[in-house]
């Protein structure tokens, strides 16, 4: 081989490993999934992380008429696009039509995710209206506040080691009723801010509906079962009017 073609061949080699060094070198893009949610998925648990796509497809009768938030999210979740699709698209076979709504997670945190139909009793399908899923939403060695309400009764919720988990539920102002939490036997969760009383100038007008917040954090990894009653404050013999429980995991954090 010629020497000119000992150089070229050296080159070429040399120039490889150097686009390989720095392929290597390169820092790796997170790739933001995306996640797709229809009637039959209702009731159930979606983890996501920061940058990832939320879309929920959800049957109507017409075109017209579709589904609305009933809290907003900030911080968490945003709407990016609504619109309207073929009917098959939300997993009710014979749906007319399909009312789409895509989110984007923008910040970490738990919440209780719930749409009602615009059109009361027109959802066309089991629903009956109301779809409900819980959201959880992460990001690598930030610690997140997870919110659940009502909505998320008798569900299930999954958050790291230090997380904190905040259970707000409705009571009734001046009732003799209040919510108590149950005896929390492991090493799971803790509670560690009680509900507060309402601090107001005026009182709030007896039978209206208010909400107190239990704070808990999360500990250990495991499961644990968080239960409320909701019972007579005056006469501890009376059964509970409701309850609430939510089936609360944290994992083994990655090592």
């Amino acid at each position: 081989m010629k020497p000119t073609s000992l150089a070229t061949a050296a080159f070429l080699r040399f120039s490889i490993l150097l686009l390989l060094g720095v392929a290597l070198l390169k820092p790796t893009v997170a790739q933001a999934d995306i996640v797709t949610l229809n009637a039959n998925d209702n009731g159930k648990q979606v983890q996501l992380n920061v940058g990832d796509q939320l879309i929920v497809r959800l049957p109507t009768i017409s075109p017209r008429f579709g589904w609305r938030l009933t809290q907003a999210y900030p911080g968490q979740l945003a709407v990016s696009t609504v619109h309207s699709l073929p009917g098959l698209s939300s997993g009710v076979p014979g749906a007319p039509a399909t009312f789409e709504i895509h989110f984007q997670a923008v910040g970490t945190g738990g919440l209780d995710l719930a749409l009602v139909s615009a059109q009361p009793g027109t959802s066309y399908s089991s629903l009956n209206g109301f779809f409900h899923v819980f959201v959880t939403i992460d990001k690598p060695g930030v610690a997140k506040n997870v919110n659940v309400t009502e909505y998320g009764n008798h569900s299930r919720v999954q958050v790291n080691k230090g997380d904190q988990l905040a259970i707000r539920l409705d009571n009734t102002a001046g009732s003799q009723y209040q919510w108590e939490v149950m005896p929390i036997a492991d090493n799971v969760i803790q509670l560690i801010t009680p509900p507060a009383a309402p601090t107001r100038k005026k009182p709030k007008k007896t039978g209206k509906e208010e909400d107190v917040t239990f704070q808990f954090q999360a500990l250990n990894p495991g499961q644990t079962t968080l239960r409320f009653l909701y019972r007579n404050a005056t006469d501890n013999n009376a059964p509970p009017k409701r309850d609430f429980e939510l089936q609360v995991e944290v994992p083994e954090p990655p090592k």
